[in-house]
């Protein structure tokens, strides 16, 4: 299920006050970014960084997926996610069919390309592995803010690859992905995309929760994904449209 905003404002001056302490007409070019993140340490890392640069003003944290009231009450700039939280790419992509704003930077990300790949794809701005650096954090901030994408030169020249093959392909992305999966298929690709854990779905359909396991393995295997959080890239990018069927309600 989806979980309730778990938001939590932040002073809007925090750390030493000679750093936070500014004029009206430079306060409105700090890079206002929030954290989310279900874990606190993660978060409480995150902030101690940020609070020490005076360019940037925290303005909110969240432990949880969607993130409405945190957006809505701290306008952030950036939305500083932690890569590992349940809906990180659903978030990202609805974002993206919302404007874009906030930009979504996906931090502790694991050293996938295919992955990351995905996250651009699916509206994130920007891809920070585990093994980033302080320096890196800033500068990617820095530069997501200034409207550019942040991810390594990897990630880039596989997505540009990617771009120009699916370019020259002649049948759609959504009419291949159309045809290779059953109708009760697209019913679970559409509730795992929406969040649904595996219960959830089995639930849902009136059927087991092994057979929704079978299903996803099925799944899978016929798009070449890894996992959910791919499924969820792939379903928002080009499956979105499908018609809901056999009893199956919006997710």
């Amino acid at each position: 299920m989806v979980r309730r905003d778990e938001v939590r404002s932040l002073p809007k001056t925090t750390g030493p006050s000679s750093a936070k302490t500014m004029s009206p007409t430079s306060a409105s070019a700090l890079i206002r970014v929030a954290l989310v993140s279900d874990s606190a340490l993660f978060r409480s890392g995150l902030r101690s960084i940020l609070n020490a640069y005076p360019a940037v003003s925290l303005v909110g944290e969240a432990s949880a997926l969607p993130v409405r009231e945190l957006v809505r009450a701290g306008a952030p700039h950036i939305l500083l996610v932690d890569a590992h939280v349940v809906g990180a790419l659903t978030a990202c992509a609805g974002l993206r069919q919302n404007g874009g704003r906030p930009r979504v930077i996906l931090a502790g990300a694991d050293a996938d390309d295919a992955w990351a790949v995905q996250a651009l794809k699916c509206g994130a701005r920007g891809i920070l592995g585990k093994s980033a650096t302080v320096e890196t954090l800033i500068k990617a901030v820095r530069v997501v803010h200034q409207g550019q994408v942040w991810a390594s030169h990897r990630v880039l020249t596989l997505m540009v690859e990617e771009l120009a093959a699916r370019s020259a392909g002649a049948v759609p992305l959504d009419a291949a992905l159309r045809s290779r999966l059953s109708r009760r298929e697209q019913d679970i690709s559409q509730l795992i995309a929406g969040g649904l854990s595996n219960q959830e779905v089995a639930r849902r359909l009136d059927i087991t929760e092994a057979t929704v396991k079978a299903h996803l393995t099925h799944i899978f295997q016929k798009l070449m994904l890894r996992g959910r959080g791919q499924l969820a890239a792939l379903y928002h990018r080009s499956l979105a449209p499908l018609s809901v069927g056999n009893g199956v309600k919006p997710g």
